[in-house]
């Protein structure tokens, strides 16, 4: 078997914040519970395989604090994640193991409370710093990370945090906004000159009377991805920013920011501001939440989540579909884009023809995905055929397809293993190492 890393102990997957459509909306928040045992390398590798930000519920290391959280991104750990802290205690209200009162959480940016109010998990966020940024250099390098024109900016920049300073830029309406084309190479640099973690272009929402709803997408500096779909940090940071522009009156009212459109993975985040002299209290950051299938979310956590997904490159079609039964057409393994090379000619090649194998079966999986919602709805791999291209004398072919089943095996855990034939070829697709085809049985 080819998985280097170890399974992750428990995880869950919440969509935080899911918008008018649970199944596409929302921002994924992979939770995993009594990660005491976990090393810090260990979260980080589990995070980087899920790929997206990630949070680990502990022990507290004070009375003071009913849990401890801690959470990453891809590329690092990070002080404080909002849609991660509410999905996590989202997730301990529905299993039982919290009754939704008042709840001290310690966090590496400080205590962090969460409850319960009408059937939604709300967080505090501090009342936020916020500053206007003056160099108009600065502005006009922001707008052509952008791709925009700075003549489109409108009003005053403005760095706010509550947690982490996130640059807010307002656009005149939601098409630009939605139609933004950002290079990314050049905003960690401009977020390291702008003293921020994220460009969050935002836009008052068309047809609204007051100013309560606004839209919103977030360019992060150095996640390990290039936009999120919904971020509770940086919409507490806008709806303070909001206030300070003069937007929102000074009495309580809730913010809704709509993020993640652009994506297709709608999203609604509800900050509550306080009234202007009770703004020393702060904020309060809630929303929707749903579990994910675990299906996908193994998976995801398996298979790195940028792994190419199965299409045609010729005339025909990715699957033949016979009542519930899908049959696949061949795929070879990729890497980073690129076609896993063979042939395989002895022991030394076996690791190479595992990973080509277990990215076309992934890489199938998540068309699968695609088409159907969830993987939650097959029943079973039925038959697994692979392909090698070998030398003639390589021996190991049910070693290399061996890694192929085991990751069926993970992500189907109740499910029996299926058929498999594994044939060594001369040739194969742009000389791939492996090709692979399924066979998936398919609720209705």
């Amino acid at each position: 078997m080819t998985m280097t890393t170890p399974r992750p102990p428990h995880a869950h997957n919440i969509r935080v914040f899911v918008g008018s459509d649970p199944r596409i909306g929302g921002n994924p928040a992979p939770v995993w519970l009594d990660a005491d045992a976990l090393s810090t390398a260990q979260m980080q590798e589990y995070t980087r395989r899920s790929g997206h930000e990630s949070v680990f519920v502990l022990k507290p290391a004070t009375p003071a604090h009913a849990l401890r959280m801690r959470y990453f991104v891809p590329n690092h750990e990070m002080e404080m994640c909002g849609h991660a802290t509410v999905g996590a205690l989202w997730l301990l209200h529905r299993r039982g193991e919290w009754d939704g009162s008042p709840i001290a959480i310690e966090t590496l940016s400080g205590t962090v409370t969460g409850r319960r109010v009408d059937g939604t998990v709300q967080i505090s966020q501090p009342r936020a710093v916020v500053e206007e940024v003056r160099q108009r250099a600065l502005v006009e390098e922001i707008a052509r990370c952008l791709g925009i024109d700075a003549a489109s900016v409108v009003g005053p920049v403005l760095n706010a945090a509550t947690s982490r300073v996130k640059t807010l830029v307002r656009l005149p309406d939601t098409t630009r906004l939605h139609g933004l084309r950002v290079d990314f190479a050049r905003v960690e640099s401009l977020c390291e000159r702008l003293g921020s973690t994220g460009l969050y272009p935002y836009a008052l929402s068309d047809g609204e009377g007051e100013v309560c709803t606004v839209s919103a997408r977030q360019f992060p500096k150095s996640s390990g991805y290039p936009e999120d779909a919904a971020t509770g940090i940086a919409a507490a940071a806008l709806a303070w920013g909001l206030r300070h522009l003069g937007l929102v009156g000074t009495d309580a009212l809730t913010v809704t920011v709509r993020q993640g459109e652009a994506m297709g993975s709608p999203s609604a985040i509800h900050v509550g501001l306080p009234s202007e002299a009770m703004a020393q209290e702060g904020c309060r950051v809630g929303g929707e939440c749903c579990e994910e299938p675990p299906e996908d979310l193994r998976l995801d956590v398996l298979c790195p989540p940028e792994a190419a997904r199965a299409s045609p490159s010729g005339t025909y079609a990715t699957f033949s579909k016979a009542g519930g039964l899908w049959h696949s057409s061949g795929v070879v393994g990729r890497e980073n884009g690129e076609v896993i090379a063979g042939p395989l000619r002895g022991p030394d090649d076996v690791e190479r023809g595992q990973r080509a194998a277990v990215a076309a079966v992934a890489a199938l999986l998540r068309a699968a995905r695609e088409e159907l919602g969830s993987l939650s709805r097959v029943a079973r791999a039925v038959a697994l055929n692979g392909y090698l291209q070998t030398g003639s004398d390589f021996a190991e072919h049910a070693k290399v397809m061996d890694a192929a089943s085991d990751l069926l095996r993970h992500v189907f855990p109740e499910a029996p293993l299926p058929a498999r034939t594994t044939v060594g070829v001369a040739s194969l697709p742009r000389g791939g190492a492996a090709e692979v085809s399924l066979t998936l049985e398919v609720r209705d």
